[in-house]
């Protein structure tokens, strides 16, 4: 029979090894766990579109930009403004008339719409220092409908004109023209045309603002 002080030496020794057990356990989960952890980071990384940009990175990078030689969203603005004259002045003079094509250039506005008692005619006139051009007819192609004045909204533009430098990658531009048409299902869609000193770029936006089409340029 073992003498207390051997009894008592004994049961230290297991009691340390059961805790030297127990720390070697939760070390291998830890390992483990922060193993499955990696993986799993590494997983999505590799699953990330690349080149994917959120909008607020896009709007970063839209910050610094210039369009015609002004701040990003002091173009915006202008050009939002610019549209809400001409959708206030369109009823005035031309009646009670709706969209086939309105496009904004840096000197004048193009209106292409129909008389919705002629729905097989649409007339073409011009804005420009501030007086209409009168109008020229021309027969309208079997299309969707066109867009109610309405249906066209100034603060819509803007935000899309802000973003779209970021989004086209351009830091300096100018401003080649702004298209807003019905699409396909009657609703409205905004294209904004940027040039560089090269070439073209161009961005497409649904009735909400949300991004149709990137087209960069070369």
């Amino acid at each position: 029979m073992p003498s207390d002080s051997r009894a008592r030496h004994l049961a230290a020794a297991a009691s340390a090894l059961v805790t030297a057990v127990a720390l070697t356990a939760c070390s291998t989960v830890d390992t483990d766990t922060d193993t499955a952890r990696s993986e799993a980071t590494s997983e999505l990384s590799a699953t990330a579109e690349p080149g994917a940009t959120s909008p607020s990175g896009a709007n970063s990078q839209s910050a610094d930009a210039t369009v015609d030689g002004v701040p990003v969203d002091d173009a915006a603005r202008a050009i939002s403004n610019e549209l809400i004259g001409v959708l206030a002045a369109v009823p005035d003079e031309l009646g009670d008339v709706e969209v086939d094509l309105l496009q904004l250039y840096p000197d004048y506005v193009s209106l292409v719409y129909v008389d919705p008692d002629e729905p097989d005619t649409r007339y073409r006139v011009e804005f420009r220092d501030s007086a209409w051009s009168p109008p020229m007819s021309m027969r309208r192609p079997d299309v969707g409908a066109p867009l109610p004045l309405d249906a066209i909204d100034p603060e819509t533009l803007r935000v899309a004109f802000e973003a779209t430098p970021g989004l086209l990658e351009i830091d300096d531009a100018r401003l080649s023209h702004v298209s807003i048409s019905p699409d396909e299902s009657g609703q409205t869609d905004i294209l904004i045309a940027l040039a560089t000193d090269v070439s073209l770029g161009r961005a497409t936006f649904g009735p909400d603002g949300q991004v149709r089409e990137i087209q960069a340029p070369l």
